[in-house]
């Protein structure tokens, strides 16, 4: 889960760094910038001193009450899922899966329990859903800023290529698969950048990301908080949202993309 974490905050960076290219417009690199201090949300704890400095840089261990929050969420299942292989060399992306359909750990072992299907769906949907919380939080901070130019920046080749060399950045760095898996860092980002890009083409992917404020309280109740549901159990209790917008509702409710922001780190 530590690892899962720190790829969470790493993925956060993306929103609060500058984007080193030319190939997007200033705005965008503008919108980019660290924010600078705001009230927090009424879901959102306010950040103490002490936590600000809790949160390092993306290879440190980090620690917070965002983090805690965050570390606590989720279903049992779903927290196998993102720690599965561990401590048996991560997993192995790249060696696909199983005859039996699991995922293979990097000391060649399966981890029975995880389905790789689940495993890439499952990890790719929180990291992208991570990045537009923190997308959407530099577009609220900023009127000038809008949907369309984001999705106009992260359209052209130039664009998609910077959004996958970041996430894959992230994922190095975040030490959540080893730092030599090239080929599995390759496909989890690649699994990432299309959620990303899917939903970065739909004008009103942002606006509606937390959902109502009634589906907003009915997924942290009923998915964030444990003992929690699985994805399948929350679509059913709330239909009209997607797995990234429930994974995206307990994100903002942890609090972790605010703090990213807050200290501009």
């Amino acid at each position: 889960m530590q690892n899962y974490l720190r790829l969470l905050i790493a993925l956060g960076f993306l929103c609060a760094s500058p984007l080193p290219s030319t190939a997007l417009m200033p705005a965008l690199v503008q919108a980019a910038e660290p924010l600078p201090a705001s009230e927090p949300s009424a879901t959102e704890p306010a950040a103490t001193e002490s936590s600000q400095s809790a949160l390092h840089s993306t290879g440190d261990r980090v620690s917070s009450r965002a983090v805690e929050r965050l570390s606590q969420m989720f279903s049992p299942q779903i927290q196998a899922t993102i720690s599965a292989c561990q401590t048996r060399g991560k997993v192995n992306v790249m060696a696909g899966a199983t005859p039996q359909g699991s995922v293979v750990c990097g000391d060649g072992s399966p981890e029975a329990t995880v389905a790789y299907s689940n495993y890439i769906e499952t990890v790719s949907d929180i990291l992208a859903a991570s990045s537009l919380v923190g997308f959407r939080a530099v577009l609220q901070a900023d009127p000038g800023l809008t949907p369309e130019l984001l999705r106009t920046a992260f359209s052209s080749a130039e664009g998609v290529q910077l959004l996958r060399s970041a996430i894959q950045v992230a994922i190095t760095q975040s030490d959540f698969l080893p730092a030599t898996a090239t080929e599995s860092t390759t496909i989890l980002a690649d699994s990432v950048l299309e959620r990303l890009r899917a939903s970065l083409q739909d004008s009103s992917a942002l606006n509606t990301l937390l959902g109502t404020p009634d589906q907003y309280s009915s997924v942290v109740d009923q998915f964030c908080l444990a003992p929690g549901m699985s994805v399948e159990q929350a679509k059913t209790a709330v239909p009209e949202l997607n797995s990234l917008q429930l994974y995206a509702i307990c994100i903002q409710e942890s609090g972790v993309a605010s703090e990213v922001l807050r200290t501009g780190q």
